[in-house]
């Protein structure tokens, strides 16, 4: 196997130049050999931001497959000019490989990261910190933690994707037989236990918030360290890798069995301790449930703006309270290019990113219940029926406008999230309710005049557009926010999950989940569904409130790529293979273009939870065995 083959000699240290963040530098060119990268505390700390600069750059088009991957979102194929790399196109569309592996993180290579070669760079710099003279004992005891987080968490990413991994415990030395890099992989539960200690280890070491904010934004602290370990036994306990009979022929050629086919119902418990300690870290650092603050010299605003400002901030307002680790390593400002439509304020955006119509039926009825369960909306005519906008909706819909019954009567987060025909688009350059901007997507207007720059659904995902980002004809100057890799409302999330699997539901699973279907104006789950659900009696169930976790977590991260993950550890293919749907976006009148029709249907099997390994590495490393189906 190619990966682990490569030595941390001198080609690591000089080559790696992936770039991380603000605070961030690497090894330059002119550091020689690995004695000289660790003479000194200035040159360790080049290596320390080394080992970070491996991070997934989570808000690249261009290489964060899940945007798109999830189907939440997406873009013509053949023929799509909306910039993004074909390999990507590819996989969205099905077309996923073994001889040459599309986002390939085993590997890095076509388009993938290099995780395992950011596990020896982390090896290299424990193995060698202790040289160094001129550091401060506390510092070096910071910097190895941060490591020692950074390599759980590189081994986190390739657990979620490859399942069994090898663990890498320390480097191969070079001197060492070549049949000892002929790894095997290591059971699932093995590779989460490892995460876990040596998150364990490090936690003492981290501070808890980073005083030093101007230099060392991003850095690991104890939430950071902790939200990992909670991320990496909620995906341990979860049906994918604990009782999963699908994978009962998982196993190394020696017959070790790689995924549990046994349901072990503590591996929930210990995710909901991880999930407690973590908030409660978060907690005392100070990060709580984002809430929009207007600014001084922002208009007076509604109480139905100012809650979709909740919602849609929580993504887009950099450094927020909410964003427990945040990434600067790729800029979102090509990603809100793609997502943004063209309208009458600015019109130099590309726009083809849509919004999936079908995946938007998960946001619920504005009250707080699936649209095909809530005793007061019309599902079965959701697409036929046409209505007038009333002028008390005009902060969300243009009044008097006629619409679709699928857009009328939503939640909060539809309206936030999405952009469509006939809905606000709050923005500072039209920051007045009496002026608000209308988006028109029926054919031939301002957002739907060239075939080349237009959403195919008639939804774009607004949600990843700040409200701050302007233009004109000619120009677009987005606000480019930083990435939040973890926000505390996936903790809570997950919290809540897993109290529901380890012991049914509970007064503590209801107020977590109830904390972020709160900021969305909704009321608690058990009161929503006792007076509009015509299943009254759901959350009081296991299976029933589990439905319900997972909605809510589908509506929450919607769009952020975070649901491609969250679909295949709940086993999930039902969401995996939703098709992509949209309206009849070439009409433009309403009795024409609101015609639903289906795009694409995927088809995607069991395979797809988990990628696969290039077969060059299977030739080469004869100890390795492929993942089921490929």
């Amino acid at each position: 196997m190619k990966i682990l083959k490569k030595m941390m000699v001198i080609i690591i240290i000089v080559l790696c130049g992936h770039s991380c963040s603000k605070f961030l530098d690497i090894i330059p060119d002119d550091v020689a050999t690995l004695d000289q990268a660790f003479q000194l505390r200035a040159t360790a700390k080049k290596y320390l931001f080394t080992c970070y600069s491996y991070l997934p750059k989570l808000a690249s088009e261009s290489d964060n497959y899940t945007f798109l991957g999830s189907r939440e979102i997406a873009t013509p194929y053949p023929g799509s000019q909306s910039g993004v790399p074909n390999s990507i196109m590819e996989l969205c569309y099905d077309y996923q490989n073994v001889v040459n592996p599309i986002c390939n993180n085993w590997d890095g290579l076509n388009g993938g990261r290099a995780y395992f070669v950011a596990i020896r760079t982390c090896n290299t710099f424990l193995d060698n910190i202790g040289k160094v003279p001129d550091i401060q004992e506390s510092e070096r005891k910071r910097w190895i933690a941060e490591i020692k987080v950074l390599k759980a968490y590189y081994h986190f990413l390739l657990l979620r994707m490859y399942g069994p991994i090898p663990i890498i415990k320390n480097n191969i030395a070079v001197s060492a037989d070549v049949n000892a890099v002929k790894v095997k992989r290591d059971p699932v539960d093995e590779g989460v236990n490892y995460i876990t200690q040596l998150v364990d280890e490090s936690t003492p070491d981290l501070p808890l918030t980073i005083a030093n904010q101007r230099e060392e934004l991003g850095r690991i602290t104890q939430p950071i360290a902790l939200a990992i370990k909670a991320y990496a036994l909620v995906l341990g306990a979860s049906p994918l890798f604990n009782g999963n009979a699908d994978y009962a022929g998982l196993k190394n050629k020696d017959g070790q069995a790689l995924v549990s086919t046994v349901s072990d119902n503590t591996k929930w418990t210990k995710a909901a301790t991880a999930c407690a300690e973590a908030i409660s870290s978060a907690n005392s650092a100070g990060f709580t449930l984002y809430y929009f603050t207007k600014p001084f010299d922002l208009n007076t605003i509604g109480d139905t703006t100012k809650k979709c400002m909740d919602i849609r901030c929580a993504l887009t307002e950099e450094w927020n309270q909410e964003n427990i680790w945040t990434f600067t390593n790729a800029t979102t400002s090509s990603l809100q290019r793609q997502c943004a439509p063209r309208n009458d304020v600015y019109s130099y955006t590309i726009a083809l990113w849509a919004a999936n119509m079908n995946a938007c039926e998960m946001f619920y009825t504005g009250n707080g219940v699936p649209i095909e369960e809530d005793i007061t909306w019309d599902y079965a005519n959701r697409y036929s029926t046409l209505k007038t906008v009333p002028e008390s909706m005009r902060s969300i819909l243009k009044p008097n406008y006629t619409t679709s019954a699928f857009n009328m009567n939503r939640e909060y987060r539809f309206y936030a999230d999405l952009a469509f025909d006939g809905s606000s688009f709050f923005m500072k350059q039209r920051p007045s309710e009496d002026n608000l901007l209308y988006i028109n997507t029926m054919w031939g207007s301002s957002s739907a005049n060239t075939l080349s720059r237009y959403s195919f659904t008639g939804y774009w995902p607004k949600k990843l557009v700040s409200w701050k980002t302007s233009g004109d004809g000619g120009s677009y100057t987005p606000d480019a926010y930083a990435w939040p890799a973890i926000r505390l409302s996936g903790l809570y999330l997950m919290y809540a999950e897993a109290l529901n699997e380890a012991e049914g539901p509970s007064a503590k699973a209801y107020q977590y989940i109830d904390e972020v279907r709160k900021r969305a104006g909704l009321n608690g789950v058990v009161a929503s569904w006792a007076a509009y659900s015509r299943n009254a009696a759901k959350p009081s169930s296991k299976e029933g409130f589990r439905s319900i976790i997972q909605q809510e977590t589908m509506i929450e991260f919607i769009f952020e790529g975070e649901n491609y993950w969250n679909m295949r550890r709940w086993k999930r293919l039902d969401l995996i293979n939703r098709p992509i749907t949209g309206w009849d976006v070439s009409q433009s009148k309403p009795g024409t273009f609101y015609r639903m029709r289906t795009i694409y249907q995927p088809h995607n099997t069991y395979k797809d939870f988990l990628s696969p390994i290039r077969e060059d590495n299977l030739y080469i490393n004869p100890n390795l065995v492929q993942n089921p189906l490929w």
